[in-house]
């Protein structure tokens, strides 16, 4: 064990997934419920590595500061945005780090990011509706050659699957159902 990470147990990972394929696919969900207003509650569903179910029973608000026709009662969808991508960048962090025999004493990642409000409400044919970009930052505590450090930052970044989803866009598709509310049939002829 070094910085938490079993060194053994991905080794084994990685032979089982290099034996079969099917075994490194990781299946994720969420499900999310109107609060009213912007915010919303969103919660795990079941997810799946290979052929293993793994029961996931986290919830989180989701909202945006009153500037925004919020209340602020959780992060908005942005920074859950920002938080995903920094802290992907931040396990290829650590795992690489202990893959090089690394000890890590501190790390942070500090995300960050603009948006054009003009793109979403579609206020000008040149506003950008997604994010003008993200940066990170990463800060580490750690008796390693800078070299080592350097490398293991740009696995961690190149590597990171949230980072190059963002980087590389990725299909999305959606559908919608309705479901029309249930009238109280008292008094109706």
């Amino acid at each position: 064990m070094l910085n938490g990470i079993n060194l053994d147990g991905l080794n084994s990972a990685k032979q089982a997934i290099t034996a079969l394929p099917e075994a490194g696919i990781a299946r994720y969900g969420v499900e999310l419920d109107w609060q009213g207003g912007v915010k919303m509650i969103a919660k795990t569903l079941p997810m799946s590595v290979g052929t293993d179910k793994i029961e996931r029973n986290f919830t989180w608000t989701i909202d945006e500061p009153p500037q925004l026709l919020g209340s602020s009662t959780g992060p908005t969808p942005q920074e859950y945005l920002m938080s995903g991508v920094g802290a992907c960048i931040m396990v290829g962090f650590v795992v690489n780090a202990a893959i090089e025999g690394v000890a890590l004493e501190k790390l942070s990642v500090r995300m960050s990011g603009n948006l054009d409000l003009a793109g979403f409400l579609n206020l000008r044919p040149d506003a950008e509706i997604k994010m003008g970009g993200l940066s990170y930052e990463i800060n580490v505590t750690a008796n390693a050659p800078q070299a080592t450090l350097d490398k293991i930052a740009e696995k961690a970044f190149a590597f990171s699957p949230n980072a190059m989803t963002v980087v590389h866009g990725i299909p999305v598709s959606g559908k919608m159902t309705v479901v029309r509310p249930v009238t109280d049939a008292v008094g109706v002829k």
